[in-house]
């Protein structure tokens, strides 16, 4: 079926099931995305003698090092399920326990398999601000990087409509109910540490790039570089469509040029392939490393000219020497998503055009866009119209208008839904294509979210309470809460912290102490109330069996978590 031709299907028929827009994505898969699955081909890689890479199992690799006696790990999957398939066939090759656990960086990918690995005295090593981030992903941010993620990776979609991920097949983490094994690291470091583990000298820097955590590991005796996510056989993610802090491309390049001048003879990243050779891996980071000065010089240079994010987005291409490597095709990063990333990062979100400052709201702007094209049914003609006319990108966006004034059209919806499969069909990058594709499935009438990030009990218990206290902030509704005065004191007898909150017109102020006068003091285990704020156990459940202890008003108690966001 041609995709052009679904419309009519959907609005003069209504004969066809609202997956088959996705189908037919799947039936227009570009075909260098399909040739780029070979990347992944699933199998254990024998770099070089001791060195084994599981590539194509998970969205990254995992890598052991053998030792003297035991052995090292390099990051460790995403999910406990893959975790194990991965060490089982480590284990065929040699059974020794693992000492010392690696993590490149705090993402989920590499860090949700550790437990599988983890013996009673494994070290887990890691930069000092991993533990922060790790925090941050499952905290504060959750909901947001939860649902974005989830259209970026595809993990909307049924399985078999993902190609694969572009640095590997799928993400695994939250898919078929597969569990996370997340460990907080034991062993960290500032800049560089030298150490020796299972009998190998190992050399840790602290190297930010994709994350500004992220380190790389250096083997001097056997000459052997792990970049983590600074290198991989695609476009770098300069800036992630998930959302993320900014990543600064000058440390980025700082960092590439920290692993070239080691002058390694293989490079093992944590996605894609390995790589033999000094001068074939000197002539692949250089060549990286200068395409990501490329887009952060000519940014600068455009900005300092007075141009827009658009503006430069539209402009910035790589020259033919960059973007003719295969390790620069745009499976994963984009040159235009990355110098809208480094407009933000140096200048905010103004983008210098006075109409910016102030702009309309966006339903009295849709309601004069409306009224501009003669009437709403004018507008959906000229939407519709425009799809036919493989114009996919304007339809689009005339249904932000559409529905702006009438939220629950359910042909604009179906519009809507045949342009996003029209585009992501087109779409070689997995993350705008699965991006696309997802935001079409989420507008099925049967559609059921699904939080690829919600936390499992073991997981919770080792989340810090400071942070869970933190998502509580973020939480409050003002509209519930504006005419609210009260404090609250939480005790934990586990851990003997104390608590302080001010629930103030609005405001949730937290203090790491007792302060007196609250009108209610809740006691309990750390865990337990952990369970009720992540959604894990119910609060009225916990009052009634007694799993917190309290005194004072429980109306105090109800009334403020009637202020929270569910």
């Amino acid at each position: 079926m041609k995709i052009k031709f679904l419309i009519p299907i959907l609005f003069f028929l209504f004969s066809c099931s609202e997956t088959e827009p996705i189908e037919a994505a799947k039936e227009a898969t570009p075909e260098d995305l399909i040739n780029h699955t070979e990347e992944f081909r699933k199998e254990i890689i024998e770099v070089t003698e001791g060195i084994h890479v599981a590539v194509g199992f998970a969205l990254a690799n995992a890598i052991m090092i053998e030792g003297d006696g035991s052995n090292v790990i390099i990051d460790t999957t995403g999910t406990v399920e893959t975790a194990q398939e991965v060490k089982d066939l480590f284990d065929s090759i040699n059974s020794n326990p693992v000492e010392a656990i690696i993590y490149t960086h705090n993402h989920g990918d590499h860090t949700y398999g550790a437990s599988v690995f983890a013996e009673d005295s494994t070290e887990i090593y890691a930069h000092e601000s991993t533990g922060k981030y790790l925090s941050r992903v499952i905290g504060i941010l959750r909901p947001i990087i939860s649902s974005r993620s989830s259209r970026m990776f595809g993990n909307v979609l049924p399985r078999e409509e993902v190609e694969n991920n572009g640095i590997g097949p799928f993400l695994e983490i939250g898919r078929d109910g597969r569990k996370p094994g997340l460990l907080y690291p034991t062993k960290t470091f500032s800049d560089k540490l030298a150490f020796t583990a299972a009998g190998i000298k190992i050399e840790l820097y602290h190297a930010p790039g994709e994350t500004n955590d992220q380190l790389f590991v250096w083997l001097p005796e056997k000459r052997a570089l792990f970049p983590g996510d600074n290198f991989y056989k695609t476009f770098p993610n300069l800036y992630t469509i998930r959302g993320t802090p900014y990543r600064d491309l000058v440390g980025w390049v700082n960092s590439i040029d920290m692993m070239r001048y080691l002058e390694p003879e293989y490079l093992v990243p944590s996605h894609t392939r390995p790589l033999v050779g000094a001068k074939t891996i000197n002539n692949l980071l250089t060549t990286y490393r200068d395409a990501i000065q490329y887009i952060h010089d000519q940014t600068i240079r455009l900005m300092n000219m007075g141009m827009e994010p658009d503006e430069i987005a539209e402009n910035l291409i790589l020259p033919k020497h960059l973007g003719d490597s295969p390790y620069l095709q745009e499976f994963y990063g984009s040159p235009a998503w990355s110098a809208k990333n480094v407009f933000s990062g140096y200048l905010g979100w103004f983008d210098g055009n006075p109409s910016s400052l102030k702009p309309l709201p966006k339903k009295e702007e849709a309601s004069n866009i409306i009224n501009l094209a003669g009437g709403w049914e004018k507008l959906f003609q000229e939407a519709e119209q425009s799809y036919l006319n493989d114009e996919f990108q304007w339809s689009l966006q005339l249904t932000d208008y559409l529905l702006r004034m009438k939220p629950g059209d359910r042909q604009t919806q179906l519009l809507r839904q045949s342009a996003l499969v029209a585009l992501g069909a087109k779409e070689s990058n997995p993350n705008s294509r699965y991006y696309y594709l997802s935001s079409a499935r989420e507008l099925d009438e049967n559609y059921k979210p699904n939080d690829i990030l919600l936390p499992d009990i073991d997981v919770v218990k080792k989340y810090p309470i400071e942070a869970m206290m933190e998502v509580l902030k973020v939480n409050v509704i003002p509209e519930k809460s504006i005419d609210k005065d009260m404090q609250l004191l939480f005790t934990f007898t586990d851990s003997t912290k104390t608590f302080s909150l001010f629930l103030r017109k609005g405001v949730l102020e937290i203090q790491p102490f007792m302060i007196p006068g609250s009108s209610v003091q809740v006691k309990s285990k750390e865990e337990d109330l952990k369970a009720i704020l992540s959604g894990i156990k119910s609060l009225p459940v916990s009052l009634v069996n007694g799993t917190l202890e309290i005194e004072g008003s429980r109306a105090d108690l109800l009334s403020f978590f009637s202020s929270l966001r569910n």
